[in-house]
């Protein structure tokens, strides 16, 4: 039996996103089913205006080359990137929060949230404490399993209450606030970046602002450029995506942690919700046998959901395919890795009752109606 670990919410993100299934069954809900998706096209690259929007956010300076011999110009770098944890072991997810707005399911999930009383207040309590609107201020927000948190946006108006917390400058630009009661810290870098240790670990938040200064070419970021793109993204690292499977699927647990490498997941949400995680491992027979028994618990899990009348969760799971692909350098022949991922499309008719909306459901028997059934992704 593998030890239970506190989850951040990083983590709780990233299981709606790839646990959904074990998430709804948890819940107990025995729905009608909803409509099918539509069509969808699933994350795999960037889109021509995510490749613009990396490039504007690349505003900190090249680091010195590595070594004299390297004469490629070397590229700018974003700040958000490089303030995660450079530790490849971690984990660390990036939300869009600007495009996950304008997205239909935010938006019907935040019309929700702002109809009812409580959570108004709540921001507004927010943003009266310290001066941040959270709806407006945040362009998007980066999480990792270390417990850091980074946020970019508008934070010019941000405000600590001196009787609650003690100021500190730290590096050139950092700003550190420290709360006398609990010892959490939140630190400012520059008008448009703030970082936060909830857990009052020492160090955490001072670690990323040397990393936003230095000047070290041999630094690097747990999340990589080329992997910034699609309206939610970041890694899991197998460890951490063992911890997500539930007590009875130990064995793939294991092998998880024994054969994979890196898990990169990627999310859109423009129409319905698209999610693509990519595992890579190692080539040969273990990445292989382990992308079948990821194609086996979908299988099993389809029928389960059948016998047991979650028609929600079958319909889900009707849509969930596992691919395998063979990596190779460009003029090689020989594998250099293999990876799978496990795509999931989620229609927006199907989260819409999850959520925040759940609870101002009238009628929670209600149908709903359905749209015309496209092709599973083939």
């Amino acid at each position: 039996m593998r030890p239970t670990k506190k989850r951040g919410a990083w983590l709780a993100a990233a299981m709606v996103l790839l646990a959904l299934a074990a998430w709804l069954m948890s819940r107990g809900d025995r729905e009608k089913p909803t409509v099918r998706p539509r069509k969808i096209e699933f994350p795999r690259h960037p889109k021509p205006a995510e490749q613009q929007r990396a490039s504007r956010r690349r505003t900190l300076p090249p680091l010195p080359a590595p070594s004299p011999d390297v004469e490629a110009p070397q590229p700018r770098r974003d700040p958000v990137l490089v303030a995660l944890p450079a530790d490849p072991k971690r984990s660390a997810m990036v939300f869009e929060i600007e495009a996950l707005k304008e997205s239909p399911i935010m938006q019907i999930w935040l019309d929700c949230m702002l109809s009812r009383g409580e959570d108004r207040a709540g921001f507004a309590r927010f943003k009266d404490r310290f001066g941040i609107d959270v709806l407006e201020d945040v362009e998007r927000a980066a999480t990792s399993s270390t417990g850091l948190v980074v946020l970019q946006g508008s934070f010019e108006g941000a405000t600590f209450d001196r009787e609650r917390w003690t100021t500190r400058t730290y590096g050139e630009k950092g700003i550190v606030y420290e709360e006398k009661d609990t010892g959490r810290v939140v630190a400012t870098w520059g008008p448009d970046l703030l970082i936060a240790e909830p857990r009052a670990e020492p160090g955490l938040v001072e670690d990323a602002i040397d990393r936003l200064e230095s000047t070290d070419p041999a630094q690097g970021s747990v999340l990589q450029q080329h992997q910034a793109y699609s309206d939610v993204y970041g890694v899991l690292s197998p460890d951490d995506l063992s911890n997500m499977l539930p007590s009875e699927q130990d064995q793939l647990a294991e092998r998880i942690r024994e054969t994979v490498e890196r898990v990169e997941i990627h999310v859109d949400a423009s129409e319905d919700v698209a999610v693509v995680a990519e595992v890579a491992g190692p080539a040969g027979q273990e990445m292989k046998d382990l992308s079948k028994l990821f194609g086996a618990a979908l299988s099993l899990g389809r029928l389960n959901a059948k016998r047991e009348g979650n028609d929600e969760l079958a319909e889900l799971l009707d849509y969930a395919r596992v691919k395998t692909e063979t990596q190779r350098r460009s003029g090689e022949s020989k594998p250099e890795g293999q990876r799978f991922s496990v795509d999931v499309a989620l229609p927006v008719e199907l989260l819409k009752n999850l959520g925040p909306c759940r609870r101002d459901r009238s009628d929670p028997d209600r149908d709903v109606e359905a749209e015309p059934e496209p092709a599973p992704p083939g």
